[in-house]
């Protein structure tokens, strides 16, 4: 993702205006749809976010779209990634594997995986504003996500973003409403305050965990991207 570049467009992107040309057109590229697209399905829609399941045929075009909302994204593919910016330049980027980012609303490219590579596939979640956003912890557990082998590698006013691997949680108090994307086979145990629950996991699936509750959370040798929603 051309992440820097990127974001240097959103001033110019708010000079457009608001009429129904400027609506549809960014400088000499006609918007399309950024969700739903074709290669992406949706996989999970509640009230916090909608998440899509992308592919990215080597060489097909998304089209110029624009990101209706903030968003998260997970890579489930080491590969390489073409970006082209509304002012027309390209970028080639490479995309790692178990990267975890929230970008903005109003980011807009267009995306192509580049031809002789691995094909793209990565989770995204469009963000909601709706539903709690906190859960108060009345009990003595600690509050918020914590585990042995977590490094966070995001935390900003939406979200906090974990990349998880290997170590058990202790005991805490669910304060956020989260999203988990495993990026290994395995087995997720999910217990505390509500019946263990053992659950096989797969590279890409998507697990949703309300907040308000105490958890102990374990998948040994299973990577994980831990959204918290903030």
């Amino acid at each position: 993702m051309a992440k820097c570049a990127s974001l240097t467009i959103l001033a110019a992107l708010a000079a457009l205006g608001a009429s129904p040309a400027a609506a549809e057109m960014v400088g000499k590229y006609t918007l399309v749809s950024a969700l739903p697209r074709p290669g992406a399905t949706k996989i999970l829609d509640n009230n916090r976010g909608t998440v899509w399941d992308v592919i990215y045929p080597p060489g097909m075009s998304t089209g110029m779209h624009r990101h209706p909302v903030d968003f998260v994204g997970v890579e489930l593919v080491e590969t390489l990634l073409k970006v082209t910016t509304p002012d027309g330049k390209e970028h080639i980027n490479p995309i790692h594997r178990g990267e975890i980012y929230m970008l903005p609303k109003g980011l807009t490219h267009i995306e192509e995986n580049v031809i002789g590579k691995p094909q793209r596939n990565s989770i995204l979640i469009e963000l909601k504003d709706a539903g709690p956003h906190d859960y108060a912890n009345t009990g003595k557990d600690a509050s918020g996500f914590t585990a042995d082998g977590a490094k966070k590698v995001t935390d900003n006013n939406r979200v906090n973003l974990w990349d998880w691997t290997t170590g058990p949680t202790k005991t805490f108090y669910q304060t956020h409403d989260m999203y988990l994307v495993p990026m290994d086979p395995g087995i997720l145990t999910v217990a505390g305050d509500e019946p263990s629950k053992a659950l096989p996991v797969a590279n890409g699936q998507v697990i949703f965990l309300p907040g308000g509750h105490s958890r102990t959370l374990q998948a040994p040798g299973v990577r994980i991207a831990v959204v918290e929603l903030k």
